[in-house]
């Protein structure tokens, strides 16, 4: 028994180092852009780290290796495109090919599995929501419903900056708080009460997402994709998230069963009262889902309000003097005489 144990164990082996030297054998090798050298596991990382701004470091490479160019990001094949030219080739020429958006550990997390729009997979799902967005959420008669509340959050930020005459104001602050509001009064109606905490999280997400996630660069290794605990910090922040647009959700649903057709500020409906009588239609190819709307929603906002943070030097403060603040004080300078 001994001996024909050996003797099976022996043949597995063989045959199995047969397969593989056969499949290495006939394996054809890719044809990848020209890129710099990689080693073992971390591939290409070593010549991003402790090299300057990730994207001086990649505009070097490039003058290197030309405008299409190879990178392995750990278990990540990556092409860097660095022309206008090959970009066009990518984003118009051969879009299907590359439609697709990665699947990262934050935006999973965050938006309910990419739930939403912008990080779903391409395909039928993808859109009935982008449908949805442009005929429903974004359509001119829903933006235009928007402008009676752009125009008083307007006003409270022209008093407010009033009221600081002669005082070093944080203009960051104060635009990121305008846009908030905004975007939460139109997207919740008069529903969103606890605004500030909201907004509390919202900066907690927002942090947290543009961190860096080591399981992204190796998806297969489990073992070290919450080994510095940010996966459960983005967990924890985003179950509070959920548990303040859950409340906001079901208050909606609760005033549309007692015949109130709008939450909106002045009564009219708010992206939520869209979504709930979306949801209703029983010709959609993808039910809706609470976790839909919230996760559409959210990327909405957080959207907005990255967009927001772009156009914002964070790390200065804008100073402004007793002199430049009486100009805010004729609305002919902010255009609104019109």
């Amino acid at each position: 028994m001994e001996i024909n144990y050996s003797l099976a164990s022996l043949l597995l082996f063989l045959s199995s180092l047969f397969i593989v030297i056969k499949q290495w054998r006939t394996k054809k090798p890719k044809k990848l852009p020209p890129g710099p050298w990689k080693l073992p596991i971390i591939g290409s990382l070593h010549h991003l780290i402790g090299r300057g701004l990730p994207h001086r470091v990649l505009r070097d490479l490039s003058q290197r290796y030309g405008p299409i160019m190879y990178l392995q990001m750990g278990q990540v094949p990556t092409v860097v495109i660095s022309s206008p030219t090959m970009a066009k080739q990518v984003l118009k020429t051969h879009d299907l090919a590359f439609v697709n958006r990665p699947q990262l550990t934050s935006t999973s997390i965050i938006f309910y599995n990419n739930k939403d729009i912008a990080f779903s997979q391409y395909g039928d799902y993808w859109r009935q929501m982008r449908k949805i967005c442009t005929l429903e959420l974004l359509s001119t008669k829903m933006v235009k419903s928007y402008g009676a509340i752009r125009e008083d959050e307007l006003s409270s930020l022209i008093s407010s900056i009033r009221s600081t005459m002669g005082n070093t104001i944080n203009m960051t602050q104060i635009i990121f708080l305008f846009s908030n509001s905004i975007i939460c009064r139109s997207a919740f109606g008069k529903i969103c009460k606890n605004r500030e905490e909201f907004l509390t999280i919202l900066k907690e997400v927002l942090l947290l997402g543009a961190g860096f996630f080591v399981g992204d660069l190796f998806p297969s290794w489990r073992l070290i994709h919450n080994l510095r605990g940010e996966k459960t910090r983005m967990v924890n922040a985003h179950n509070k998230v959920d548990v303040v647009m859950e409340e906001i959700l079901n208050e909606h649903i609760e005033n549309k069963a007692a015949g109130k057709m709008g939450n909106g500020e002045f009564g009219d409906e708010d992206l939520v009262d869209v979504f709930l009588r979306v949801k209703e239609n029983a010709e959609l190819q993808f039910p809706i889902a609470n976790e839909n709307i919230k996760a559409v929603i959210f990327a909405t906002i957080i959207d907005s309000l990255s967009e927001v943070k772009k156009k914002l030097n964070q790390d200065s403060m804008v100073r402004l003097s007793a002199k430049k603040l009486e100009m805010m004080k004729d609305y002919r300078w902010m255009g609104l005489d019109r």
